[in-house]
């Protein structure tokens, strides 16, 4: 965002900013309200705006840091020091990141000037160049350590959380079955397990079969007899792409294969992904 290195934004602000940026990430995935962020910005690789304005900052820093004493900005900087809110907020980042900070003591300026430094002490004898590198790497380090507590003891998320980076996921193509697909990544798709409070029967039950069991996630895709003989079974070509023995083994898994059919597990198969959303979509129709 055009002048976020220089401008001192509060909570609030930045809290309005993530609110839309997750608004507009729902509407965009086709998601429920109640879908973790965490899986929305992870699929989207949108990061939060207050991680976006401490690099900025921080860059910033760094390029003040090595400007000529010539340079005006330099001087009104050094100028303003003691008293810059601006001056606050990157001591409160820099201490976020886990960046050093170095005294800078000059004949004539400012006493409590200071240079960033990374966690090793390095950093002084830097460029620009190389001093914004170090700061996306902590940056990026922040980001992915606070991703993985937030998640923690989300149950929405126990098949999400294997994936430990954010990636642009390429079998999204605005389809219903892409919209559904990413529904199950992150277990938010409206079944009566998650809906029966305000839908009319109030059961947890499956109504497409006769088991008596809830109506899961799982249950839809591996067990419902409603849907297991829709045209290109899903079953047969998982069977085709993974091999049945290898299959039936990898069932008894905790997540009943559930990862490797949504793409989760680290080798995601983009045939099965496909017929997936497929699967999904006539599914779903079938259901209403």
């Amino acid at each position: 965002m055009f002048g976020m290195n220089v401008m001192a934004w509060n909570g609030g602000d930045l809290q309005n900013l993530e609110v839309l940026q997750n608004r507009v990430g729902r509407l965009a995935l086709g998601a429920p309200k109640w879908t973790a962020v965490e899986a929305i910005r992870g699929d989207l690789v949108w990061n939060l705006f207050s991680e976006k304005m401490v690099k900025a900052v921080l860059n910033y820093k760094v390029r003040i840091e090595r400007m000529e004493y010539e340079r005006w900005v330099k001087q009104i900087f050094e100028w303003n020091l003691s008293e810059s809110f601006w001056e606050k907020i990157c001591r409160g980042h820099a201490k976020k990141l886990e960046i050093q900070k170095t005294a800078h003591v000059k004949i004539g300026r400012p006493m409590d000037d200071w240079l960033l430094r990374n966690h090793e002490g390095k950093g002084l004898e830097w460029d620009c160049n190389k001093g914004k590198k170090e700061i996306e790497k902590q940056t990026k380090e922040y980001r992915l350590n606070k991703r993985k507590h937030s998640m923690n003891g989300k149950t929405t998320l126990i098949w999400y959380a294997s994936k430990n980076v954010p990636k642009f996921e390429m079998f999204y193509n605005e389809s219903f079955g892409s919209q559904l697909l990413f529904a199950v990544r992150c277990t938010a798709l409206s079944v009566n397990r998650h809906t029966w409070r305000w839908k009319e029967g109030n059961t947890k039950l499956c109504l497409q079969c006769n088991r008596g069991v809830e109506e899961t996630v799982e249950h839809i895709i591996l067990e419902c007899s409603n849907y297991e003989h829709e045209p290109e079974s899903l079953m047969d070509v998982v069977h085709e792409q993974y091999g049945e023995n290898q299959w039936n083994v990898r069932c008894v898994e905790g997540d009943s294969g559930m990862r490797y059919l949504v793409g989760l597990d680290g080798e995601c198969n983009v045939t099965v992904v496909d017929v997936m959303k497929c699967f999904l979509g006539r599914a779903w129709n079938k259901r209403y």
